[in-house]
């Protein structure tokens, strides 16, 4: 429930900033590592080498 409401709050944080920066602005947003929620039995995201950990979200694209 916790990572719901946390999506949840960075969606409108995100759409404050698409609405602050200027016209033709490129704004990409990624992650340094991922996360395991019981996949395997764990969670966090270390010290074990697991292919979620590897695994980072990537969005990019022109604003407007």
């Amino acid at each position: 429930h916790r990572q719901i409401e946390a999506v949840r709050y960075l969606d409108g944080v995100v759409e404050e900033l698409f609405d602050l920066v200027p016209k033709n602005t490129y704004i990409t947003i990624t992650s340094d590592h991922g996360e395991l929620f019981g996949e395997d039995g764990y969670f966090g995201h270390g010290p074990i080498q697991h292919d979620k950990v590897m695994e980072v979200f990537f969005v990019e694209g022109k604003l407007r």
